[in-house]
């Protein structure tokens, strides 16, 4: 089936080969897991193939999923190519158009290839590439000859454990985009996170190659007391969701997946010895298997968008190690709304442990509720204020809510912007559910602030339901005017009615390349339709991206400020 790509993905090609044709010859994509890195591959690929001088294509990677997975997407993209892989029993004739093959074989085989037949190299996971066989590989197919190929790479997290980064190799970023930026468009889920605060004493954990070392760990995480304290946090938050764990160590995921077994959940263990790993995965992906227990396997590699829970039962010191394991989680899914992330965190603060707070540059005792706290970060990071005590409380702040009472206590004059830049909302917040009618009240109150047109507000069941008059409900400030709303009422809000999927002005931003940027954007009510002001457009791409962007959102455009180019 042919690859329908999306507008970033559209983009971030374009980038590519933009970049490639005015010189560049070494490059990464940052993006994050989820983004869809390999329909991207492809569809460069499928560029290379179309040039007139056809050269051939290497794939690398590091383990069998993505070699698997990577040639399915293109053989179902491109029918007519001939692809191969070299890895492990599997070996390439060395003539065939396109090459995907792991590093490990790679390296004992490459003088079976000639570098210089080849125009593009991809590397996935590129972070990997300063590893010595890594470097070896790439010195052989592309630093060793002078040509003019591609040497491509993409990673969700550029920046080692180590300090180093992928950059020292790939010189320049071509595109990338936010996790944000995915959730806004509706390509990933937000996440629900919750920690668990217990005395790990990390302290007393040896370090190894950037990250806890192993066997340390893991005699801290597998203990009866430790494996029951990330079972009872599943109970509470996770049970009846699709889970992966992510263990301290091999013997620690399998005495867990035991322990699940023994409660009356079908639980599995992956590790890099399991000799039926396809299949476990395979019923683990039809859910005959509702929780999966893993260590180093699972954090790359593998997709199942039915994944609902990630429990992260392995500290760890590794920005990269953590961002893999959480993007697990994040693809969307049938009826799937967000993704649950629980974090078993060193009470003791260790310095080096990574979590979603630290992730983010909130304080280390910081308590989401639940929350995005990549969401919550950049809400506070837009707050303005003139007053040097209250700054340094809402520093010291371990809550969105204390936030949010510190700007109330503040004189309006000492505020120039409040969360997420939007002005300050005042109410009492409540200490127990209201009842119907005054939980209606107080948010008409909170609403009459904002100038919110609303249509109607009412019980349905165990909620209240807000309709508003215009669809664009989906963007940041809604989603902490829905805070606001619960905080003020106890009561859980639902937005129904005329709302859409993703947003507006983050699905108009992905349509456009670097050099366009949005000036203004407003929503006209009364009209239903979107005014925005974008630079450096021509009259034929204005045609374009109105006719796209009514047909995602079902609201016109009207495009000021462009500059025709001819």
């Amino acid at each position: 089936m042919k690859i329908t790509p999306r507008p970033y993905q559209k983009k971030a090609v374009e980038s590519v080969i933009s970049l490639y044709k005015n010189g560049s010859a070494k490059m990464l994509l940052h993006l994050p897991t989820g983004a869809g890195k390999t329909i991207i591959a492809t569809l460069v690929i499928e560029q290379f193939l179309s040039f007139s001088r056809k050269g051939k294509i290497l794939f690398i990677a590091h383990r069998e999923e993505i070699l698997d997975q990577t040639r399915k997407k293109i053989k179902n993209h491109l029918p007519l190519t001939d692809v191969q892989i070299e890895q492990g029993q599997r070996s390439s004739s060395g003539e065939t158009q396109i090459t995907i093959a792991s590093v490990q074989s790679l390296i004992r085989r490459k003088e079976k290839y000639n570098p210089r037949d080849f125009s593009l190299i991809i590397c996935d996971e590129c972070h990997r590439a300063l590893a010595p066989s890594w470097t070896d590989v790439i010195s052989y197919f592309y630093e060793n000859k002078k040509t003019s190929s591609l040497l491509l790479g993409m990673t969700a997290t550029p920046k080692r454990t180590d300090g180093q980064s992928a950059l020292s190799v790939f010189n320049e970023i071509a595109f990338e985009i936010s996790r944000v930026e995915l959730q806004d468009l509706g390509y990933l889920v937000p996440i629900e996170y919750f920690t668990v605060r217990t005395d790990l004493n990390l302290d007393k954990v040896r370090i190894s190659g950037g990250d806890y070392q192993v066997g340390s760990l893991s005699q801290v995480m597998n203990t009866p007391e430790r494996r029951a304290l990330a079972m009872n946090a599943w109970q509470e938050k996770g049970l009846g969701k699709k889970t992966i764990i992510f263990c301290a160590g091999v013997d620690h995921a399998h005495r867990m997946a035991l322990d699940f077994e023994q409660l009356g959940i079908k639980a599995r263990v992956v590790d890099a010895r399991t000799s039926n790993r396809k299949e476990i995965l395979r019923k683990f992906r039809i859910n005959k298997i509702g929780v999966l227990t893993n260590y180093g396997v699972l954090t790359e590699g593998f997709d199942d968008p039915g994944i609902e829970c990630i429990l992260m039962a392995r500290p760890t010191t590794s920005p990269l190690v953590y961002t893999q394991c959480i993007g697990r989680g994040l693809r969307p899914g049938k009826g799937k709304k967000a993704c649950t992330v629980i974090d078993i965190i060193d009470r003791s603060k260790h310095q080096l442990q990574y979590g979603a707070a630290s992730m983010y540059g909130l304080s280390r005792n910081w308590n989401s509720k639940g929350r995005d706290p990549q969401r919550e970060y950049q809400a506070i990071s837009k707050i303005k204020i003139n007053d040097v005590e209250a700054f340094l409380k809402i520093k010291e702040a371990q809550t969105l809510e204390q936030v949010q009472s510190i700007l109330m206590s503040l004189p309006p004059q000492a505020v120039t912007a409040g969360l997420d830049g939007e002005p300050v909302l005042y109410y009492e917040p409540s200490k127990k559910r209201y009842d119907p009618a005054r939980a209606q009240k107080e948010t008409r109150k909170i609403l009459k602030q904002t100038s919110a047109p609303i249509k109607r507000i009412f019980q349905h069941r165990d909620a209240l339901r807000i309709s508003f008059a215009f669809p664009e409900i989906n963007n940041e400030k809604f989603q902490y005017l829905k805070w606001h709303l619960e905080s003020a009422t106890g009561w859980p809000v639902d937005y129904v009615g005329n709302e859409k999927k993703g947003n507006p002005k983050a699905f108009l931003n992905s349509m456009l390349n670097e050099s366009q940027k949005i000036k203004q954007f407003s929503i006209i009510e009364e009209n239903k339709s979107v005014s925005a002001w974008i630079s450096n457009l021509s009259n034929k791409e204005v045609g374009d991206i109105s006719k796209r962007f009514k047909k995602k959102t079902r609201l016109d455009l009207e495009i000021k400020g462009q500059i025709p180019l001819f």
